[in-house]
């Protein structure tokens, strides 16, 4: 318990950190560190034995958080990069490299390590398009916008699901479903309303002291919160079902007494993709 406590305050430390230092370098060396080891952890439990694949993935891992934070300057100096056309490319060159070790190399391992290295790093870089939100919409967002929106996906994938644990242990009696015997349907309701009650509060301090530009709504907050709570429930649901298919406790042991990257960021990546994707849909269709 005790290493437990010590290991969640010191990456909680470390967490802080880089959101103070995220308009440096420091921001994209991180997520593409994590975008690699959450990659490898999903590798090794699915049983890949190619080290080609292993080799190219995780360095395409890496590689797309660093490209998601200097795009936008990229772009600006003539330089775009075919997103599209990479990632067709990346794909063959995957299935390339299991022809040659086909005997050790299974279809499903390759289209494992496709979602791995593709989804789970872009998922990470979500939290850069995030930081840049004012750079995409300048009428809409100033610059404190993405250091609202950061924390305001962190509120509702982790004090969320702290809300969820509490409230669960204490009132839970109906189970939520079959995949994680110990979620019940109270602490699912106590979690998606203490994502609701956070990030109003988070909302209001920045309402007030930070925004320059004031164009989110609290209505548009609480929707989204309660909205986002329910993704982060469906994220660490869907963790569960993968360790669950892979036989597995965790996921990695990078964090001791917490698991790997994927145990502790499930619910942070389906809540900022969520995120980033809903401010898209809405400023861009409406």
């Amino acid at each position: 318990m005790l290493k437990r406590t010590v290991v969640g305050v010191i990456a909680a430390l470390v967490a802080i950190a880089i959101i103070v230092f995220r308009d440096t370098p420091v921001l994209p060396i991180a997520l593409a560190f994590l975008s690699c080891v959450a990659t490898f952890e999903i590798e090794k439990c699915v049983g890949l034995k190619n080290k080609a694949i292993r080799a190219v993935s995780l360095v395409f891992s890496a590689l797309v958080p660093v490209y998601f934070t200097y795009a936008s300057d990229l772009a600006a100096r003539g330089v775009n990069v075919p997103v599209t056309a990479v990632v067709a490319l990346y794909t063959l060159i995957l299935f390339i490299l299991m022809l040659t070790n086909f005997e050790n190399t299974k279809f499903e391992e390759v289209a494992t390590v496709l979602v791995a290295s593709v989804f789970v790093p872009w998922a990470f870089s979500t939290l850069t398009l995030l930081n840049q939100i004012d750079e995409r919409f300048p009428e809409d967002f100033d610059g404190h916008h993405g250091l609202f929106y950061i924390l305001f996906a962190l509120f509702c994938a982790l004090i969320s699901d702290t809300f969820a644990y509490f409230v669960g242990r204490f009132l839970g009696k109906h189970k939520l479903t079959k995949i994680s015997p110990k979620k019940t349907v109270e602490g699912a309701v106590g979690g998606v309303l203490g994502g609701i009650i956070s990030s109003v509060i988070l909302f209001a301090v920045f309402d007030k002291f930070f925004f320059t530009v004031h164009t989110v709504s609290y209505l548009e907050i609480i929707i989204l919160a309660a909205v986002l709570s329910v993704v982060g429930i469906c994220g660490d649901l869907t963790a569960s079902v993968m360790k669950r298919n892979f036989g597995i406790k965790d996921f990695g042991n990078l964090f001791p007494g917490h698991g790997g990257v994927m145990d502790r960021c499930d619910s942070i990546l389906f809540v900022t993709t969520a995120l980033y994707a809903l401010i898209l849909f809405t400023r861009t269709v409406f």
